[in-house]
């Protein structure tokens, strides 16, 4: 029990030094975060995979080669970079960079430091408008600005400080697997889907400041919602393309029709319209 005790002790300690609001939301409901990893060593690893991905798609010759979606994309990420720093201050010093790779990946991310990927497979399967376009990017830009990443290495980092704590006290096998279940009972709560409900919270201010039509948000998650059923009825028991990306975005996201619920109850509440210009 004294081990227990002194493990726990310093792994709260680790945490309480460690937690911090990186953003402020219109929503007014920012969280602190367990930020033990350092964010200058994740942009920089992050820059190093993203010049990689780059690398290979400019080898297949895929990146921005469809230059007509590519500029789409650019105008539409520039609007919601420029209205960053309003959830995120320090962002507006990023080297940010934004690419698309024609591939029929139905996807797009937002590395660490602003580093944005658009796949055009996105639009050709979801027929996406702009203002849809504008919520899947501001998602995932809201994903970077929120370091999610950083904020999932540094859980794992507390995780594995507890196992390493535990043994240069010559604690028990059994001991730290106790301090293994502590931990996950206390810090590594499930942050996934969570972290998915966030990002859709921020990039609907992110694409509402950008002056989007809000309701974008809404009508993306309604096409991502008719493409899971789609690719669940074609794939049935049969793994392919589709029901691997189904599977990925069903394990780790709050299903489409809920967040698509959430999205509209969120927007009635605040009375988000897009200006008329």
């Amino acid at each position: 029990m004294k081990f227990k005790f002194i493990i726990a002790v310093i792994l709260s300690a680790l945490y309480l030094q460690g937690c911090t609001t990186n953003t402020t939301s219109m929503f007014g409901d920012d969280r602190s975060q367990l930020m033990l990893i350092s964010e200058e060593k994740l942009n920089q690893e992050a820059k190093e995979s993203y010049d990689q991905v780059l690398a290979q798609a400019k080898a297949q010759k895929t990146l921005n080669a469809d230059k007509k979606f590519y500029s789409r994309v650019k105008k539409i990420s520039d609007r919601l970079i420029k209205v960053a720093p309003e959830l995120r201050a320090d962002c507006k010093g990023w080297n940010w960079e934004v690419n698309t790779i024609k591939e029929s990946t139905v996807n797009a991310w937002c590395m660490p430091g602003g580093k944005i990927v658009v796949y055009t497979g996105l639009n050709d399967t979801l027929k996406l408008n702009d203002n849809e376009l504008a919520a899947v990017i501001g998602h995932e830009i809201s994903h970077a600005i929120k370091e999610h990443l950083r904020e999932q290495r540094s859980q794992a980092e507390l995780q594995s400080s507890a196992t390493k704590l535990a043994s240069l006290l010559g604690v028990k096998k059994s001991i730290t697997n106790t301090a293994n279940v502590a931990y996950q009972a206390a810090f590594a709560m499930p942050f996934s889907r969570d972290q998915e409900s966030e990002s859709d919270k921020l990039g609907l201010e992110l694409m509402y400041k950008a002056n989007f039509d809000p309701n974008g948000a809404v009508t993306v998650m309604e096409k991502m919602n008719q493409f899971e059923k789609k690719a669940q009825a074609e794939s049935g028991d049969k793994p392919n393309a589709a029901s691997a990306f189904l599977n990925r975005i069903t394990s780790t996201h709050p299903a489409s029709e809920d967040r698509a619920n959430d999205l509209k109850e969120l927007i009635q509440k605040h009375g988000l319209k897009a200006e008329v210009k």
